[in-house]
């Protein structure tokens, strides 16, 4: 239809199917979706209510109709491995893509809030005031990011996270479910926070954080 954005979304996968539920619900009068760009699965297997996998990013940069002058880009890679995820990410962005935010509509966003591009914010999280984040973060269900808070690109924050007020925080980060940082901490980059863990102090780099309140952080497998 015309004056519809044309989205493509990059990752067929699980997270895929359930951010299309989403934007088919919610956005479904704003944009086209042409099927799921995914480097790992040949064009044209089904995914989810009649879309089709379209082929690799290299094949849909090589297709006009898919092309970065075209189409935008909802990045539904999922979270296995973030530096993998903060990777395809920058493969989209060097071919020229826009990137699509989604923004669940009871998702609270108070104003002066920002959003980093390809974001995707779910229902019943919260963005307080002074809240920004960097390009491609996942806020899943009923996140709290408090004031002040800042976040670097490509993080991805399970259900029942909650960030303390003036928290600063790097890039390619992943926290599980029902993590808590409080006030004022500073966290570094590639980051997996246990599910549950209490983020007390602050901490550094390529790290594994379980019970973090007991002094119990790990390195990374493959971390220097």
């Amino acid at each position: 239809m015309s004056g519809q954005t044309r989205l493509a979304f990059y990752g067929a996968g699980y997270l895929g199917q359930q951010v299309y539920h989403h934007v088919s619900h919610y956005y479904r009068n704003q944009v086209e979706v042409l099927g799921f760009v995914d480097d790992t699965r040949p064009a044209g297997i089904e995914v989810i209510d009649g879309k089709t996998t379209l082929g690799s990013l290299g094949e849909a940069v090589a297709t006009p109709s898919l092309g970065a002058q075209t189409t935008e880009i909802v990045f539904t890679i999922g979270y296995a491995n973030m530096n993998q995820r903060r990777a395809a990410l920058e493969r989209v962005l060097a071919a020229g893509y826009r990137l699509f935010s989604v923004i669940h509509p009871r998702a609270n966003i108070e104003p002066g809030a920002s959003i980093g591009a390809g974001s995707i914010v779910l229902a019943n999280a919260v963005l307080d005031q002074g809240v920004s984040t960097g390009a491609a973060c996942f806020i899943d269900i009923g996140v709290r990011l408090t004031a002040g808070t800042s976040v670097g690109c490509n993080n991805y924050f399970s259900s029942g996270t909650s960030m303390g007020s003036r928290v600063r925080i790097g890039d390619n980060c992943f926290f599980g479910m029902d993590c808590t940082v409080t006030t004022d901490v500073v966290m570094g980059s590639n980051l997996f926070v246990n599910a549950k863990t209490l983020v007390p102090r602050d901490v550094g780099d390529n790290l594994k954080l379980v019970e973090v309140h007991k002094s119990r952080e790990l390195p990374l497998l493959g971390s220097r």
